[in-house]
This record gives structure tokens, C-alpha cells and sequence, in this order.
């Protein structure tokens, strides 16, 4: 039986026109829960800001901020914070940037903008008010700027030329700095590592370019959707959007279910 890996948004949550879980999606979750199968997430989401979808599902196995938490049964199991060292190199880009740049660590998101058109969307996954100003933050899993790699320059700092023990995920809209030991494959690694099963039982379902080493590396990925060109190339299959019951459609197709 096989541990069965999702992203969230665009393949466990729909955006369409506003966030929601699509019937069909729970319903393969169970599915492969009850064909024997391990459901588990590999979000970018900082952990604080994924348990209410995972407890939608009934998940317990994560990886999270793009790797940098990991729990096994709701236990967490490994955290990699940013360099502290280059803390304080980004605390500059933020004074100079301050309305796109953010941080988050295990419990908040932390940034001197309201980012007013998120706040009320993020309290409502955390479950509480998880804003706070940058000037609080001791440490951080990953931290943003709210900007197209494409934009930026030397005058956005580590975004740009990021120092080593920095990792830069480039996605469509902003960028994220984090631990460059941490990517959503080595999550999978060192969880399935804990656990004592086998690499060759991961399949993993993501949309996103932060989901292309995952849907690369597992037995079978399987990109979702309207899907970015990385992870598309980097799948083994290619499914229906999860709005047109893609994800069962998939599973059935797959034989998982």
C-alpha cells in the first residue's frame, strides 16, 4: 500500500471562485484511506496555517513550509528554521520593502502590512488572529517577498543573491527563502524514513513549481490541473482539474481505488 502525498492549493483546496474543498476530492481521500492507502499532505504552507484543511481530511502526516516542519500521527518529528545568521539581512530588505515582504515561524505570520486581502483567509486556517509585527520574529521557517523573481534586483537583497544555507523557491507571484536543506521531497525522504517504509511506495499529487521535485522523484507523480509547466513536466501523469472531480477521476484511473 502506497503513502499518498498532496499539495493543497489547486489540488486539495480549490480556489474557484473562492476557497473550498470539492466533494470529489474528499471523497477520493477517503477512498484511499479505506483501500489501504496512507493519505498524507506536502504543503508550502507553514504548519499553523494547515491543520484546519488537515483535519478536513483526516490527515495526520505532513510535511510542511515546504519541508521545513515535519509530523508523523500529529507528532512533530523535525523543524528547519532559516538561518539565523541571515535574519538580519532580511529584517533590511523588509524595512526597505515593507508592504511585500513577510516571515513565518511555527505559530505566526509576521509583517508590517495588513496584506488585508489575506488576513481574514489565513486567521480563518490558523483559528486565530496569527499576524504579528516583524519586529517579534526570533526565527522563521520561511520568509517572502511578495514579488515575481523576474522583478527583483540587487536592491532586494538575499531574494535575489541568496547566501549559502538559503534556498530560493520561485514561484509565479512572489518568492520564498527558506533552509536550503528543505524542499517537499526531503520532507517525504526523512518522514518516510521514520516511519520504516520505502520510497517506492510515494506517490504524490502537486500543481505548483515548488511540487516539481516531488512529482519527479516519487514512484508516480501525478500533476493536477491547470498546472505550472515545471510540475507538468515533471509528472507521470497529468489529471483533470480537482473543480471537475480530477483527483478521483486520477485515483480510479491509477487503480488506487
Amino acid at each position: 500500500m502506497s503513502y499518498v502525498f498532496f499539495d493543497i492549493d489547486n489540488t486539495l483546496i480549490s480556489h474557484k471562485p473562492k476557497p473550498h474543498i470539492p466533494p470529489e476530492t474528499l471523497e477520493a481521500v477517503n477512498l484511499l484511506r479505506k483501500s489501504g492507502h496512507t493519505p498524507a499532505i506536502a504543503t508550502g504552507r507553514a504548519a499553523f496555517l494547515t491543520m484546519t484543511t488537515a483535519n478536513a481530511f483526516g490527515i495526520d502526516h505532513l510535511v510542511c513550509a515546504g519541508g521545513s516542519e515535519i509530523f508523523t500521527a500529529g507528532t512533530k518529528i523535525h523543524t528547519a528554521y532559516f538561518p539565523d545568521k541571515y535574519l538580519d539581512s532580511f529584517r533590511e530588505t523588509a524595512s526597505r520593502f515593507p508592504d511585500i515582504t513577510a516571515a513565518v515561524d511555527d505559530q505566526y505570520l509576521y509583517a508590517d502590512n495588513d496584506f488585508a486581502s489575506f488576513r481574514e483567509y489565513f486567521n480563518s486556517q490558523a483559528g486565530y488572529d496569527c499576524f504579528r509585527p516583524l519586529h517579534e520574529l526570533k526565527h522563521a521557517t520561511m520568509c517572502y517577498i511578495m514579488r515575481p523573481h523576474r522583478m527583483l534586483n540587487q536592491s532586494h537583497g538575499l531574494f535575489f543573491t541568496p547566501p549559502d544555507g538559503v534556498r530560493l523557491e520561485i514561484m509565479h507571484g512572489f518568492t520564498e527563502a527558506r533552509h536550503s536543506d528543505s524542499t517537499k521531497w526531503h520532507g517525504i525522504e526523512l518522514m518516510i524514513h521514520s516511519l520504516g517504509a520505502n520510497l517506492s511506495d510515494v506517490i504524490t499529487f502537486g500543481d505548483g513549481p515548488n511540487d516539481s521535485d516531488m512529482l519527479k522523484n516519487a514512484a508516480l507523480g501525478v500533476a493536477v490541473g491547470t498546472c505550472s509547466q515545471e510540475a507538468r513536466e515533471a509528472a507521470d501523469y497529468v489529471c483533470e482539474d480537482i473543480d471537475d472531480g480530477g483527483i478521483l477521476k486520477a485515483c480510479k484511473h491509477l487503480g488506487l481505488i
